[in-house]
């Protein structure tokens, strides 16, 4: 996991921005991913990851890592922001769409965006 994250943070087209609540502590960070995509014709940016520690939950600090994301993202020039999450995870759905967030897409009238996965044996 460590080499993981040292390859990100010196990766060019990934962000992290990190909430602390001192000089040692962070409670929370959002990482973001981008890219150019056809589909919108321009970047784009993905959150990968969104993380608050329990400590911390429920006293709007999501929020404000989100608008953050978006913020940073816009300032990159992206298009469009996404994300994919669990459609159990009942706490994080509500918190995206009260940002905005929404699986529906106006392109195919509503029809929903889903993130599919194929796992590749044998890669490393």
């Amino acid at each position: 996991m460590v080499s993981s994250l040292s390859r990100l943070l010196t990766d060019p087209n990934t962000e992290f921005l990190v909430a602390v609540a001192g000089p040692s502590s962070a409670i929370g960070y959002v990482q973001l991913r981008y890219r150019y995509s056809l589909w919108v014709v321009g970047s784009e940016a993905q959150i990968d990851d969104l993380f608050v520690v329990p400590a911390a939950r429920r006293s709007g600090l999501g929020s404000r890592l989100l608008t953050a994301a978006v913020t940073q993202a816009r300032a990159r020039g992206c298009r469009v922001i996404g994300l994919n999450t669990n459609e159990r995870n009942a706490e994080a759905l509500r918190l995206y769409a009260r940002a905005g967030f929404s699986a529906a897409r106006e392109r195919w009238q509503g029809g929903r965006q889903l993130w599919l996965e194929h796992p590749i044996t044998g890669a490393d």
